[in-house]
């Protein structure tokens, strides 16, 4: 039954993601009342979920507050157009906008770093297709005001009901790391009770593996293509595959968070890294310093097109999908999983 009610969490919250972002511009073209039935099933799914079913902690977690003054540059000023827009446009319809990752700490790479955001709906707001329409209209223009901090970007906000803050699975975002998120809302802390997710993180963790095996094993990346083409072993669509090798590299760089985070150890992304080199060879570990010196290079050789530059076939060099496997195969072992 418990199994039941997390796979029910996931997939309603998988759902109202997909109708909120720009993966349901296929309903566009469609009558109202279609966007009003998937409306309606997103609330009725929430409806049925009974949080006291599951076995929770309490966690409370001051958030930094929104200092505008640091966000005035060109390339942060999209932040305060994207709050602004949301807020505006659907203030009353959220209780918290949460700005997280570097672009909170501000330890950002200029064109790299993407827009990391976690955006708190209410449940009022799931109860009535009106507002959601008009929340999902709002939310497909904030995405392309994102894109003008990362062209290459992969993901949009992460939204989710107030009720999955009564059984929230770190496997969204670690719970502590809400200590490094910004309030755009103004809110002094966030609330919130821990469910166990760790057999959720494993499966995420395994779903990757078999994506890094089968790239290994046919050559060809099967995620994130741009107009059906995917990302190919030793470059051979460098020409057009920045987008997809961006996100192999950043998967590469987030697998240290996810290992540990399976051990019940949680730490920032930086401090991830610093902790899973201890446990995995040199030999493995080696993509991950690669991808973080593509990283770290971006500053000042920021790519806007989607050709790979001949800087970053240097420093990550060939047969990245086979040392991109071994690397995960390796944590998959430590994990036990």
């Amino acid at each position: 039954m418990l199994q039941k009610s997390i796979n029910l969490q996931l997939r309603t919250n998988g759902l109202l993601n997909w109708f909120l972002l720009p993966r349901s511009n296929c309903l566009n073209d469609q009558p109202g009342f279609v966007k009003d039935l998937i409306s309606s099933s997103i609330f009725t799914a929430y409806d049925h979920l009974r949080p006291e079913d599951f076995n929770t902690v309490n966690f409370e977690h001051k958030l930094i507050q929104l200092d505008r003054s640091k966000y005035k540059s060109k390339f942060l000023s999209p932040v305060l157009e994207i709050s602004d827009t949301l807020i505006d446009a659907c203030g009353e319809y959220i209780s918290d906008f949460i700005l997280h990752g570097s672009l909170s700490t501000l330890d950002f790479i200029q064109g790299w770093s993407d827009f990391d955001s976690i955006v708190i709906i209410k449940d009022e707001t799931l109860k009535d297709p009106v507002k959601m329409k008009r929340l999902r209209a709002v939310s497909l223009h904030v995405d392309r005001i994102i894109k003008k901090i990362d062209n290459h970007q992969h993901h949009g906000i992460h939204f989710i009901a107030e009720k999955d803050l009564l059984m929230y699975p770190d496997l969204y975002l670690p719970h502590n790391l809400f200590k490094s998120g910004t309030s755009l809302m103004g809110k002094s802390k966030i609330l919130g009770k821990l469910r166990d997710s760790k057999k959720e993180q494993a499966d995420r963790f395994n779903s990757i593996y078999a994506t890094f095996k089968n790239a290994y094993g046919g050559g060809t990346l099967q995620h994130h293509a741009i107009d059906g083409v995917y990302l190919m072993n030793n470059f051979r669509n460098h020409s057009n595959g920045m987008y997809q090798l961006k996100y192999f590299l950043s998967v590469i760089v987030i697998l240290p968070s996810y290992f540990m985070n399976i051990t019940g150890v949680n730490l920032s992304k930086s401090d991830s890294i610093v902790a899973c080199r201890e446990i995995i060879s040199e030999n493995n570990f080696e993509i991950i310093d690669r991808a973080t010196a593509i990283r770290n290079m971006w500053n000042t050789h920021p790519v806007v097109s989607n050709s790979i530059p001949d800087s970053v076939r240097e420093i990550l060099g060939k047969n990245y999908f086979f040392r991109g496997y071994n690397l995960i195969k390796e944590m998959k072992e430590h994990l036990g999983i």
